[in-house]
């Protein structure tokens, strides 16, 4: 898998980059190889043609003469004067003429070059010329010229060799002429290929440059994209950016447009949220004026009642009636300011705080409040947040005093994490109480939505209205043990 990562590597940049480099190390290669092996087969092409070109001169002059049928002396003059001609050149090195018309063949004329003791240039012996022409003995016998592969006849014999059949008069294979050039006219072909070599290093190099350039180059258009959507989520507009580039031209023009329709959108949802907001608050503060004063001449009254029935002297104390009366005058008062609550507008005054002291005076105020309970800090000494104290403050009392009434009889647990993660506050709230049905988890925060039969649902409510004034976020998680877990995110602007 590693493997395949570094073959495939993740990032676009590095894709060009090693795109580039190894397709132009594919092509340098491909057209190295290519142009060596033109460049090989066509000196090898133009000695052949050469070689050839000298075996039929001197097949010609052998014809010609048409010397007597062993007359060697002959023949060895006619070779020699041929040697003469042509030993000059540079290029043939050996010049044999082998006889097979006796019992064994035998030389007629041999000549070298001078090889200055070097084994490997020295003419072949008879049983060396005899075996290379008995493996070509077919074409040679129909009179045609037989070229042997130069890499075939081992190391210590490497030469160009052409061997001329010479035949009688009646077309019978009589002689082989032998003509072996040294293959020095193969230095040029590996000078061509060190130059061809230093030249794919250069232009490797060249390319590996060009792709890092051009990789850098798209990077660097890439990280202009990066900062404007970074800029995008920090709630700025994005910067007017020229990237050379058509493509990313018309793909950054399009993300401008976007952010600025983003930017439109988001204005007109803060809008209607702002003046859905106004008119809650003027319809709660108007339910609220409507009904708060009937209900304060309705306890006004109801207490004259009750003096009046304590008066009368009666003597099995308030009747049920009148206590339920009260009871309901008092819940209807606590709902009637919860409503007013969670209908006024609210406008955070965010500060810089420290989290663990904050969280730890928090619930230290509520064990004194509501009873003894176990509660665990997994915060840091000097974590601090930015937000407003009295808001999250209510919000985490509130989240608190939801755990305590869950627990029950169950000695209460709580857990409180706390991290600033980049731009965010992440705050958890995880007891060990009996969890959130699946009832009312998906309604968990609106009013009138309670777990308890004595809640009226307004206190998560009013904590995610807090939590959405700061820009953040309140949800439910299930805890992976057992209780809740309420996770409070703010963000750090």
């Amino acid at each position: 898998m590693s493997l395949f990562r570094w073959l495939k590597p993740a990032t676009l940049a590095a894709r060009i980059f090693w795109g580039v480099a190894a397709a132009s190390l594919i092509s340098a290669v491909a057209i190295w190889g290519w142009l060596y092996t033109r460049f090989y087969e066509s000196l090898d092409r133009e000695a052949s043609f050469r070689m050839k070109q000298m075996a039929e001169s001197l097949l010609f002059e052998v014809r010609r003469v048409q010397p007597a049928e062993n007359d060697h002396a002959l023949r060895r003059t006619l070779i020699s004067h041929f040697w003469g001609l042509e030993a000059s050149a540079g290029m043939v090195q050996n010049l044999y003429w082998l006889d097979l018309s006796g019992p064994r063949p035998s030389f007629i004329a041999s000549f070298s070059s001078s090889t200055d003791g070097v084994a490997s240039m020295l003419p072949p012996t008879s049983e060396e010329a005899e075996d290379l022409v008995y493996d070509f003995i077919n074409d040679l016998d129909r009179g045609a010229m037989v070229f042997p592969d130069p890499y075939s006849l081992g190391e210590e014999r490497r030469f160009k060799i052409v061997l001329c059949p010479v035949l009688d008069a009646n077309g019978l294979l009589e002689s082989v002429i032998g003509i072996e050039s040294d293959m020095e006219y193969l230095r040029l072909a590996g000078d061509f290929k060190r130059l061809l070599a230093e030249g794919v290093g250069l232009a490797v190099v060249v390319s590996l440059l060009v792709s890092l350039l051009l990789a850098r180059n798209v990077s660097a258009k890439i990280g202009v994209f990066r900062a404007g959507v970074v800029r995008l989520s920090a709630g700025e507009k994005p910067e007017e950016a020229r990237l050379s580039i058509r493509e990313l031209d018309d793909l950054y023009r399009a993300f401008i447009k976007m952010a600025a329709d983003l930017e439109q959108q988001k204005a007109h949802v803060q809008k209607v949220f702002s003046r859905k907001l106004d008119e809650l608050a003027f319809t709660g503060g108007a339910i609220a004026h409507e009904i708060r004063n009937p209900l304060s001449a309705i306890e006004m009254h109801f207490g004259l009642l009750k003096r009046e029935i304590a008066r009368a002297g009666s003597a099995t104390g308030e009747p049920p009636a009148i206590q339920e009366i009260e009871q309901q005058l008092g819940h209807l008062r606590r709902l009637l300011t919860s409503f007013l609550d969670y209908s006024r507008k609210v406008r955070p005054q965010c500060e810089k705080v420290v989290l663990r002291d904050f969280l730890q005076r928090i619930v230290e105020s509520r064990r004194q409040v509501l009873g003894d309970f176990v509660f665990t800090l997994e915060i840091s000494e000097d974590l601090t947040g930015f937000f407003d104290p009295a808001m999250l403050q209510q919000v985490v009392e509130n989240l608190v005093n939801n755990s305590f009434r869950a627990a029950s009889e169950r000695p209460l647990h709580l857990t409180l994490k706390a991290v600033v993660d980049g731009r965010l506050l992440r705050l958890e709230v995880a007891d060990n109480g009996p969890g959130i049905p699946a009832a009312i988890a998906e309604q968990l925060f609106t009013p009138f939505v309670s777990g308890s039969a004595e809640g009226n649902g307004f206190g998560l409510a009013i904590s995610r209205k807090l939590v959405e004034a700061h820009g953040g976020e309140i949800y439910h998680e299930k805890n992976t043990d057992s209780g809740a877990v309420f996770v409070i995110e703010v963000p750090q602007a």
